[in-house]
This record gives structure tokens, sequence and C-alpha cells, in this order.
């Protein structure tokens, strides 16, 4: 169970309307990458709820109701502000719903290959695994987004601390529903590795993506400049290796790294 309140905040960001290009300190490659996660959680969350509340009718447990009912509510409105964040910096370029398209047709494939709804859950607590180290690091290094564009800033710090606070719910409704023992760990692990490649892959792939429809197309800037960021400095994904690792252990939960503290710490400028 969740040791966080899950707390829905219905936020609206303002985040078009001026010119906030390179709004990540000045700097394109990390604006690129930002960005491309962006594009990724419209679909992908939908898709998160979808496969959490098709279980809904076999969780007794009232608090773990509760629980489904706040992942619901928080990630519906992520969905719909980062569409929101996505259609402001199109304008910037980059063709955002042929990227969304990518993700879409992974989508689609899972549902050609009759993906059982035990497997699409396992998706989503991998899924929710990687969004919830990288907001554990976003918050615990507040230094990361320092000179960013301020409202951009303030949406992905809203967004993390939500991530923190619903972490354990697709994991513990897995815990009820899915395979037990070694078939179950096994198609933990598998989802993992699928999610990863999706994760990654995606991310990497619709960051030099908007790097080269910004004029940015040069090899030192979209594979070297990525690479860079992402594993050198800040290296978000080569510092989080620790925790991604951590999932594959038996008996893994997702409150055994408890970073209650960091959500207290912003979820202040968020209040009401």
């Amino acid at each position: 169970m969740s040791l966080a309140e899950i707390k829905p905040r219905n936020i609206k960001f303002a985040l078009a309307g001026e010119d906030k290009r390179n709004w990540f300190a000045g700097n394109p490659v990390a604006t690129a990458i930002m960005d491309g996660a962006s594009i990724l959680f419209p679909l992908g969350e939908t898709f998160f709820i979808q496969s959490v509340v098709h279980f809904r009718d076999r969780i007794a447990d009232p608090q773990l109701q509760a629980e489904i009912t706040g992942f619901q509510q928080q990630e519906g409105i992520h969905s719909r502000e980062h569409r929101r964040y996505n259609k402001a910096v199109e304008a910037f370029g980059g063709n955002i719903a042929e990227l969304e398209g990518r993700l879409q047709a992974e989508i689609d494939e899972l549902e050609r290959r009759n993906a059982s709804p035990e497997y699409k859950l396992a998706l989503t607590c991998a899924f929710e695994h990687f969004t919830a180290m990288l907001a554990d690091d976003l918050l615990a290094h507040p230094d990361f987004m320092a000179g960013a564009d301020p409202e951009f800033s303030r949406i992905w710090h809203w967004h993390a601390i939500e991530e923190a606070e619903h972490k354990s719910v697709a994991y513990d409704v897995w815990n009820v529903v899915g395979p037990k023992g070694l078939k179950g760990y096994w198609m933990r692990a598998r989802a993992m590795m699928k999610a990863t490649s999706v994760f990654v892959g995606q991310s990497r792939y619709n960051a030099r993506a908007l790097l080269r429809a910004r004029g940015y197309g040069g090899f030192r800037t979209t594979v070297l400049g990525v690479l860079y960021f992402s594993l050198i400095k800040p290296g978000v994904l080569r510092r989080s290796l620790p925790a991604y690792l951590a999932y594959f252990k038996p008996g893994f939960h997702p409150w055994q790294h408890d970073n209650r503290h960091l959500i207290e710490k912003f979820k202040s400028a968020y209040e009401a």
C-alpha cells in the first residue's frame, strides 16, 4: 500500500503563448529530451489507467480501492496536461502526432498479439517504476532544472510528486491479481525488459527527431549530446541504475525506497 497520500491536483499550466524555445536553461538537448519524454505520457498514462482499472472488481481492500481512484485521477490529469504541453512545444518544431504514432504502434501490437490483461498490468508496473525512479531523481536533485523556465520546471516537479505518491498502486494490484511464484516473477521481469526498450528507445528517438526539426541535426548533438546528458552529466539514467536494478529483486516493492521526505519538501508549492 502507498505510504503517501495520493492527492490529485487539478492544475492547468501556462506553457503556451510565448516563445519558450530551449526552455531548459537555453540547452536545446536537455529541452528536447524532456519534450521527447512528454510525448509518451498522454497515450502511456491512458494505457496505465486502463490496465489497472481492468482489475478493479477483483480488489477487496478498501484502501487499495481508494488508491486506485487517486491513481486514476492523477494519471488522467497528467495525460491532459501533457497533451497541452505537447501542443505548446510543437510550435518550436517537431511533428508530435507522428511521434505519438510510434508509441501507438507498440500499443496496437499488444492488441494484435492478444496480450493478456496480466501482462499489460506487468508492463504498467514496469513503466510506473521508470517514472517513479526518474521522479525521485528530479526531486532529489533540485539543481537539475536550475535556470529552466519556471512554468516548465513547475509542471515537471508537480508530475514528479504525484508519480512518487502513487508509485505502488499498479504494483499492489499486481500482487493481488498477478501470477504467483516463478511465473509471476518471470512475467514481471520480462515486462520490465520490454518497458526499458520502449521507454528508452522512444524517448531517445523523440529527442533526436525534435532536435532535427528544430535545426540541430548534427551527429554531435542528436547522438552524442543525448548520450552525454543521459549518461554523463547530469547522467539521469546512470545515477538511476541502482533503483532500476532493484526492480529485479524477488520480493521487491516500490516503497522499499521511502522518499516521502522529498514529496513533503515540494508538495506545498501546489497546495490550493
